[in-house]
């Protein structure tokens, strides 16, 4: 599932194709996707990222918010089945998505401002501050969007691991210098991420995500799988304990 980090990669990717062109045509080929209002002659004068979602900009105080879900993605070849496509100047994305869970929605600037409003801080920011009222798992609080905003199930695990930080602690129960590692470790597996760039699915590799029952990559001690609030969750029980 797409995350911060392949949520950036998109953004960039897309940026030298569309940003500052007028869009020209586009293409809706799954009705589950509903676009109220016209597109085309609209300029594209920004394309960013918040959180997980990516926004286009759009003259007349408009905006395109998107949201990759489980497996959408952008491709910038015309691929055999896709469920969208933007045609800007002399270029095209198309917005592949083989569950189809992905959404696209059109909206006003007070429209889009009410959405984002409801998300924390990126982890950019993070300070740790809105975690810390919580008695829930660390785990669970780092994928709540409205506490710290971009962080899904694989870069939780990973900066847990590198913070060597049990998942299960509550998280009001961590000392100040956890969080302190903890937010060095988030930003430093983010970046990892975005690294990778658009390859990141073929080349991506993890310290402790999807490794149950490999040897931790510091101390050898195999890699353990638990369910918290209905996710899997991987860690090492011997360097976070």
């Amino acid at each position: 599932m797409p995350e911060l980090p392949e949520v950036e990669i998109v953004v960039r990717q897309l940026r030298p194709r569309l940003c500052g062109r007028i869009i020209r045509h586009v293409e809706v080929c799954d009705p589950k996707i509903k676009l109220t209002g016209q597109l085309v002659g609209d300029r594209i004068k920004k394309i960013h990222r918040r959180a997980k979602f990516i926004i286009f900009d759009l003259t007349g105080h408009r905006h395109l918010l998107i949201h990759l879900r489980m497996t959408g993605w952008f491709e910038f070849v015309r691929p055999e089945r896709y469920r969208l496509a933007i045609h800007a100047g002399k270029s095209a994305a198309y917005f592949t998505d083989s569950r189809r869970f992905g959404t696209v929605e059109l909206l006003s600037t007070r429209e889009l401002t009410c959405k984002l409003t409801k998300l924390g801080p990126e982890p950019f920011q993070f300070d740790g501050h809105r975690l810390q009222q919580t008695t829930r798992p660390i785990k669970v609080a780092l994928l709540d969007q409205s506490l710290i905003a971009g962080i899904g199930n694989i870069y939780a695990s990973e900066s847990l691991w590198r913070a060597r930080i049990n998942p299960q602690r509550p998280s009001r129960r961590l000392r100040p210098a956890e969080w302190r590692r903890l937010q060095r470790s988030l930003v430093a597996a983010l970046r990892k991420g975005i690294s990778y760039g658009p390859r990141i699915f073929d080349v991506q590799e993890f310290f402790a995500y999807d490794r149950t029952g490999k040897p931790c990559r510091r101390c050898r001690t195999p890699i353990r799988r638990i369910v918290l609030a209905q996710r899997a969750t991987f860690f090492c029980p011997h360097c976070q304990h």
